[in-house]
């Protein structure tokens, strides 16, 4: 999405990128107006990543994770290239609180829920509480981190 100044008195700002993704919204207002209207903001492009062809937003994963009461919410996300063929795997790092939880069925249920909801199969391994503190940094830094893109660029 960019923003355009079109009131700005000076030194006006043409367009300016806030790595937003959005879309238009098709037709016509029922106000009647013929602008062009957005839709909401789908999340931030430079947090985006393409996986198998599927733009994959970290937002999206954490819907799903919240949306499941055995866990705490806390996820992290590796983008790996594996095999010969140099397939894009995700691996989803998800805290479970209850240490007696059966991990096997959170796994399974988180699994299904984000192929429903992402278009692309990722594989969700359940860790302890607090064990994504390293790779998140909630306890050092309010810029949580979400993703580590692994992938090597092709040459």
């Amino acid at each position: 999405m960019y923003i355009t100044m079109l009131y700005k008195y000076g030194a006006p700002q043409i367009r300016f990128n806030v790595n937003d993704i959005s879309a238009y919204v098709p037709g016509t207002c029922a106000c009647g107006g013929t602008l062009r209207r957005l839709d909401r903001i789908f999340g931030r492009n430079d947090n985006m990543v393409k996986l198998r062809g599927v733009n994959v937003f970290p937002e999206a994963v954490g819907a799903v994770v919240v949306g499941d009461s055995r866990t705490n919410g806390e996820f992290f996300c590796f983008v790996d290239r594996v095999g010969e063929a140099a397939t894009d795997e995700m691996t989803v790092l998800v805290e479970v609180t209850d240490p007696a939880a059966n991990r096997a069925a959170v796994k399974l249920d988180l699994e299904r829920r984000m192929k429903e909801v992402l278009g692309v199969r990722v594989t969700v391994d359940p860790v302890a509480k607090g064990a994504l503190d390293p790779h998140t940094g909630t306890s050092q830094t309010s810029k949580i981190k979400r993703v580590l893109d692994r992938r090597q660029a092709p040459r």
